[in-house]
């Protein structure tokens, strides 16, 4: 039988962050809440993991930071504030066994999703990743909403139902998502890198070519 390590290691995780970047009322109530999620069968180590490094480099710069959040009904992975608001879905690029003849089709569906799911939830949207992880974002969502073309739009929300259930996700919502950044999360030292709209356009294109 398979022993569920998810406490033990979220707290090793937690005792590591503490000495980098200090303890708060706030990291222990992430913590709290990832646990909670984690015995409902939400969340699991990897995805918490990088939850957890990120929501506590946030509250380091001063944020009031909430994770499992729900807005509008719908459950966003990070929603922090200050000043203004900030949404940030966490992607770990786990592809399902059935998709592995499809894994970058699937992976472009599911960023199109995210993207289009929980992007207008905040005054700015961000996905955050491992390290090792550049997440392909369909080019038509990089673009500013004005830029879309109709085929474009449609193009998207064909993509997204051809591997999610997602009946949510309209043309309207894809042509008003938006994405503001992508931040690149190292899971040995801790620390972030925040790459804006355009230097990820750069990081993209290099990527791609």
């Amino acid at each position: 039988m398979k022993v569920d390590t998810f406490v033990k290691d979220i707290s090793n995780l937690k005792k590591k962050i503490v000495t980098y970047y200090g303890n708060s009322d706030q990291l222990e109530n992430i913590y709290e809440r990832l646990i909670e999620f984690h015995k409902l069968g939400l969340v699991n180590i990897n995805h918490s993991s990088l939850e957890l490094i990120t929501a506590s480099y946030l509250i380091k710069e001063g944020f009031k930071v909430h994770v499992e959040h729900e807005i509008e009904g719908k459950i966003i992975d990070i929603y922090s504030i200050k000043g203004l608001d900030i949404g940030i879905e966490v992607e770990t690029g786990y592809v399902p066994p059935n998709f592995i003849s499809n894994q970058e089709e699937f992976l472009r569906s599911r960023m199109a999703l995210k993207i289009s799911r929980y992007s207008n939830l905040a005054s700015q949207f961000f996905i955050a990743v491992p390290s090792y992880y550049i997440p392909p974002i369909p080019y038509p969502l990089l673009k500013h909403q004005e830029e879309r073309s109709e085929n474009e739009i449609r193009e998207l929300l064909r993509l997204i139902r051809k591997y999610h259930n997602s009946l949510d996700i309209t043309l309207s919502s894809i042509k008003s998502a938006k994405i503001d950044g992508v931040i690149i999360i190292n899971t040995h030292d801790l620390k972030l890198k925040i790459f804006n709209h355009e230097m990820f356009m750069k990081l993209e294109k290099f990527y791609s070519d």
